[in-house]
């Protein structure tokens, strides 16, 4: 794959895209413990576009016996990815010619209120056995050419009518199991600072960094598309809330603090946890052919 930056005339992110998909930020992602690098944000695109050639039913090395190639890439940088921030990534087709296609990765934060990044990559097919570059198989292009997958018009990202006073609530924001796990977030972040006497420093980031992530794969379940990817996020929700019940009670049982009111909190998100996973597996999905 060729990198190169953005010259002369821009690359703009479509007026209609067909995905997208949530990726929190980890102390790992960092460069020099500042902020994402270069590499992680390719790495965070890498993750984008197997997730939309899963979600268009497809693995990469597989697309009707044949692969994709990346033949280069273009990057503009519009902000910054800091530690624990969610990166929503939008996923747009373009330029859907014989042999090759545009892939449109655009990166924002804050409930797309901050941009950070949008990439532009040419795709190409290949065909491994002969060696060479293939047309583009027939059953791919008729997936977007009847409509079978639907594209949505793009939101804006970055605009200037969001002001500090104004609340914003995206669909996920609207669900009650996000909304009481983010509060729980907000008032455990604030136990973490008052216990920073008594606590090591080692579980007060790891309480931080796991129970940040429920509500974040509460958000990714929202935005998945296919009932297999909310299941899964669903899921590992509730995976990081079993671990973050178990930081909170090890501090209650070495006497560090009574957390018995923040376990009993746990429970209830538990709860509402069983019931969003119950609505997505009763809940009718559209199937993609």
């Amino acid at each position: 794959m060729k990198a190169e930056t953005s010259s002369g005339q821009e690359s703009e992110f479509p007026e209609r895209y067909y995905f997208t998909t949530e990726i929190p930020i980890r102390k790992t992602d960092l460069s020099m413990d500042l902020h994402v690098s270069f590499a992680t944000i390719m790495e965070l695109v890498m993750e984008a576009h197997l997730r939309f050639f899963q979600f268009l039913g497809y693995s990469v090395m597989d697309i009707h016996g044949y692969s994709i190639i990346f033949a280069n890439a273009s990057i503009r940088y519009e902000g910054e990815l800091l530690y624990r921030d969610v990166a929503t990534i939008d996923v747009s087709l373009d330029r859907l010619e014989d042999k090759s296609f545009d892939l449109y990765f655009r990166l924002s934060k804050d409930g797309r209120r901050r941009k950070v990044s949008l990439v532009k990559i040419r795709v190409l097919f290949f065909d491994y056995k002969q060696r060479k570059v293939s047309f583009v198989p027939a059953p791919f292009r008729e997936k977007f050419a009847s409509g079978k997958i639907q594209s949505m018009p793009s939101p804006p990202v970055g605009t200037s009518n969001f002001s500090a006073d104004t609340e914003v609530q995206s669909g996920f924001q609207r669900l009650e199991v996000w909304k009481i796990a983010h509060d729980f977030v907000l008032r455990l972040y604030a136990l973490c600072d008052e216990l920073r006497s008594k606590a090591e420093d080692s579980w007060i980031e790891r309480v931080r960094s796991v129970s940040s992530r429920i509500p974040a794969r509460i958000s990714g379940a929202w935005g998945a598309r296919i009932r297999s990817e909310k299941i899964r996020n669903i899921l590992r929700a509730k995976e990081h809330l079993e671990e973050l019940r178990y930081l909170l009670m090890l501090v209650n049982d070495l006497k560090i603090a009574d957390l018995s009111e923040e376990l009993s909190d746990l429970e209830k998100i538990n709860e509402h946890l069983k019931k969003y996973l119950n609505t997505v597996r009763s809940s009718p999905t559209r199937k993609i052919n």
